[in-house]
């Protein structure tokens, strides 16, 4: 069931942090790690801030956490979806 994206907003902490929405309308809080930010700003030769490399590649972000909300997990400590650098170095190497 693939999530949309809910809110233009984000909050920038250990990483980023996001809302989604499942098809029903739920709300589906979801994170992508610092590592994970900084692990693909490197694989992409992209410098900045983890809000600069999210806001560049945010649909590929978002695409993998509704993958990763398909798939059941991973999820954070706090229950959110969490995006980690191994699947967005799945998705970049298979692009």
């Amino acid at each position: 069931m693939p999530l949309v994206r809910l809110r233009d907003e984000y909050l920038e902490q250990d990483g980023v942090r996001f809302l989604m929405a499942d098809v029903t309308g739920n709300t589906v809080a979801c994170r992508v790690s610092h590592e994970a930010l900084r692990d693909h700003a490197d694989r992409v030769h992209l410098s900045g801030t983890d809000s600069a490399v999210f806001e560049a590649y945010r649909e590929l972000i978002e695409d993998v956490a509704s993958e990763t909300f398909d798939a059941e997990g991973p999820y954070d400590e706090h229950g959110r979806i969490l995006v980690t650098s191994d699947a967005l170095a799945r998705v970049t190497r298979s692009a």
